[in-house]
């Protein structure tokens, strides 16, 4: 993987953040599970060789919603999603990713 690494948010209810090597990168509160089309460029942000970026999802109680991609060189899509009807509150999912620069 090389060029531009792009972390794409769809949805985020009721809150993403993104880690990159231990490093917020990422963090977005919504109510309503809106529509979203936001994009974190990664690249500049990440070393030579391994990294890795961890996804954590917050849900303050009822339906969750967690999905995006991403995306290197506009070419390599990895996909995320997680939805559920109801969750207590608190971190309710997490996903890491190994992505080699």
């Amino acid at each position: 993987m090389s060029g531009t690494v792009s972390l794409i948010v769809n949805h985020a209810d009721n809150e993403l953040m993104a880690f990159l090597n231990g490093a917020l990168v990422y963090d977005r509160k919504t109510e309503g599970n809106p529509g979203l089309n936001d994009q974190v460029q990664l690249q500049g942000l990440m070393q030579a060789g391994s990294n890795v970026l961890v996804l954590v999802g917050v849900n303050w109680g009822g339906p969750a919603t967690f999905d995006g991609r991403i995306e290197a060189s506009g070419n390599i899509v990895i996909p995320f999603s997680y939805t559920a009807a109801s969750t207590p509150n608190g971190m309710c999912w997490n996903q890491t990713f190994n992505l080699t620069y």
